[in-house]
């Protein structure tokens, strides 16, 4: 703030103490004894519109991008079924309309596999030990999977969309891949068992997941439509079924997912 001066007054006064200019005239009758009528200020409605335009443009909300559709989608599917998963409905949780979306994906199916390729991107793999065997490569990849799964656990929904696993998806199993490489499987072989691993790596942690009430106590009422032999039998393991943990079952599952790799590794002709 410039210091004000010594007679007190903001702007100050002229000598005369009249407030006019030395001319004896203020700018303003000035100005009307010239025919002039004074500037107007933007306090009116004019103002008021272009203080509103800026205030609006302030306000927006920030724009659509292909991330933000992604994002949301994935939102959705985590409370939602795909079968329950529309344009429509990814449109009015990003507060805009359904076309809006078709400038990023041409349809809906494209939309699923994008967001399964996008979730596979997320999938990275513990650092590699020094000394660690082609072996412990593989159940290391095992459990990454499993914990993707578990962050990420719409991925089994939207796997597969438009009939073709995503780019993220075979960067996963590149990992497999690779290490069955360097093991020396080529060509025909080498396709069917990566293939084969990752399959069974994937409906081993998905049904896990999903079919656990397999593991509930057996129902007596079921046992009763049974022969007298069978329930006999499943009575006898009944008890067992619930004190079998997620862990164990994935821990034997993996362990015999890398058996059937030694061994098909040890026989003639399938590794060069």
């Amino acid at each position: 703030m410039p210091a004000k001066s010594k007679s007190g007054g903001g702007r100050g006064k002229s000598k005369s103490g009249t407030g006019t200019s030395a001319r004896g005239k203020t700018a303003t009758s000035a100005s009307i004894a010239r025919g002039k009528q004074p500037a107007k200020t933007s306090t009116g409605t004019t103002g008021r519109r272009k203080t509103a335009a800026v205030k609006g443009r302030a306000g927006r909300p920030p724009r659509l991008s292909r991330d933000m559709v992604l994002d949301t989608s994935i939102g959705l599917l985590e409370r939602y079924s795909v079968e329950q998963f529309t344009m429509a409905r990814v449109a009015k949780a990003l507060n805009t309309v359904s076309m809006a979306l078709y400038n990023y994906f041409p349809s809906r199916d494209a939309l699923l596999a994008a967001i399964a390729d996008h979730i596979c991107m997320q999938f990275t793999m513990p650092k590699p030990k020094r000394t660690q065997t082609w072996q412990d490569t593989l159940w290391q990849w095992l459990w990454a999977l499993k914990k993707h799964t578990d962050d990420y656990p719409v991925i089994v929904e939207v796997m597969g969309a438009e009939g073709r696993y995503s780019a993220g998806w075979l960067r996963i199993t590149l990992t497999v891949s690779r290490t069955l490489y360097e093991q020396g499987l080529r060509g025909h072989d080498l396709a069917l068992h990566a293939w084969m691993f990752c399959s069974n790596a994937l409906a081993t942690i998905v049904f896990e997941r999903e079919g656990s009430a397999w593991r509930s106590p057996i129902s007596l009422t079921e046992l009763d439509q049974l022969d007298p032999d069978e329930q006999d039998f499943l009575i006898m393991l009944r008890k067992h079924h619930v004190q079998l943990s997620s862990e164990e079952i994935l821990d034997l599952a993996f362990h015999q997912l890398i058996d059937n790799l030694e061994r098909a590794l040890q026989t003639p002709g399938t590794a060069d």
